[in-house]
């Protein structure tokens, strides 16, 4: 076996695992994983199916990287692309198709066809409405805020749609497309029913599920849930996920898939059961907690996305954005309320000094709570700017997801103009060391 696919059966053994080789990171490159079918894996996954008719590539490759990509796939196979699917609109995924029609134009070729759902084109307007602020959060979540990535404005529309399901024949490959809302709305996942291959998109990332990012738009945890247990029905032989690793055998990918539908599950059952309750948000996202069992997993590590971030979702999609705290509802502006907590405590530097005091006593929520009011407060203070820097350095580097580290690591650099140790321009991978490095 070829090295990702060496790393994906050490990781479902437990000889490693993903805070070691995050899902995002390296090794990349192109293996083949069953007849005709090779796996490129990236920052995103492509998957490469090879026909008499020409290729078929799900996912070519993201706007920063398509161009390895296809260098790497041309040297594997100088077929023509026949169908390119996109699983869904991120630009991760969506990228690349416009070498390969470069390529049809100058062989004279038949151009190659991009499949997708309906709802596809009008994420790609928005993404060009909103171009500046997804610069803006990508920036964060991915680069802690030390730098403001490039956001495409250009995308290749897809030139055939579909609402529910689409079955299609390429070469003689039966190929079988179906929508679920999950991470997107527009989602899809693909099935090859002669080699039993699954590319599943972002609907399973060999990570706890992107079902709750704190910064993207509304997630769909049920509907995902209901997805991956049809996938499972379909009997799969290989799990060709949208980021991260392989999963071979019948038995193995049902028990992934399966077991992903269960965490997402019982987060949904647990919340909207408190939710009837009257519970406010607060109350649901402090009592709300993911089967330990489950998060054990190799696969359902939280070290994108996590299970407290899920929660909110599911509360946003049945409960709106009021919170249940009455005073939230039309809330005084956060300056205000921090100068006067800042006043009844003695001083920002007040507010600072016991904010590292919790800090310390390993209470980074309540430290961070008291940073911000101090923040607030007095901005300009340099204790207090070095006060909040340090808290939120700390703060990032003892969280485990992608998530939660990019916010911390931006709060620390525009509160305190500090970074944490070791940290570098590039997207930010959760290390086992308790390090992070960049990819």
């Amino acid at each position: 076996m070829g090295n990702i696919l060496d790393l994906s059966e050490a990781l479902w053994k437990g000889e490693t695992d993903t805070y070691a080789h995050h899902c995002f990171g390296p090794p990349y490159g192109l293996e083949r994983v069953a007849d005709g079918t090779w796996f490129y894996k990236g920052f995103a996954n492509t998957i490469l199916r090879e026909t008499v008719g020409g290729l078929v590539i799900v996912d070519p490759g993201a706007f920063f990287d398509c161009q390895i990509k296809f260098d790497k796939i041309r040297k594997h196979t100088s077929d023509r692309l026949n169908t390119a699917i996109f699983t869904h609109g991120h630009t991760d995924h969506v990228f690349g198709v416009d070498l390969y029609a470069d390529e049809a134009r100058l062989r004279d070729w038949p151009m190659p066809r991009v499949i997708a759902h309906e709802a596809m084109p009008a994420r790609f307007l928005r993404y060009r409405e909103s171009h500046g602020w997804n610069e803006i959060i990508n920036g964060r979540q991915f680069m802690g805020g030390s730098g403001r990535p490039e956001w495409p404005v250009s995308f290749y529309d897809p030139d055939i749609t579909y609402r529910k399901k689409l079955d299609v024949d390429v070469g003689g490959v039966k190929v079988l497309l179906r929508h679920a809302r999950g991470e997107t709305d527009d989602h899809t996942w693909v099935f090859f029913p002669d080699t039993r291959v699954l590319c599943t998109g972002d609907l399973f990332i060999y990570a706890v599920p992107n079902a709750g990012n704190p910064q993207k738009v509304q997630r769909y945890c049920m509907e995902w849930a209901i997805a991956l247990r049809e996938m499972a029905a379909l009997g799969p032989e290989v799990l060709a996920p949208g980021h991260g690793f392989l999963i071979l055998g019948a038995d193995r990918v049902a028990r992934a898939l399966t077991e992903t539908a269960d965490l997402l599950e019982s987060l949904h059952e647990q919340t909207i059961a408190a939710m009837n309750r009257g519970a406010s948000l607060d109350e649901v996202i402090h009592s709300v907690k993911a089967p330990d069992a489950l998060l054990k997993r190799p696969y359902l590590k939280p070290i994108y996305d996590e299970p407290e971030f899920i929660v909110r979702n599911i509360w946003r999609l049945y409960g709106g954005w009021y919170d249940g705290s009455p005073s939230h509802l039309k809330p005084a502006p956060e300056k205000d309320q921090a100068i006067e907590v800042a006043r009844l405590a003695g001083g920002a530097e007040t507010l600072a000094r016991r904010a590292e005091e919790l800090l310390e006593a390993g209470d980074f929520r309540l430290a961070c709570h008291l940073a911000d009011w101090a923040h607030l407060a007095a901005p300009d203070n340099p204790e207090v700017r070095k006060t909040a820097g340090r808290i939120y350095g700390k703060r990032a580097e003892a969280e485990t997801s992608t998530m939660a580290m990019g916010i911390y690591l931006w709060a620390a650099g525009t509160m305190g103009e500090l970074r944490a140790e070791g940290v570098k321009d590039g997207p930010v991978i959760r290390l086992q060391s308790g390090r992070e490095k960049m990819v």
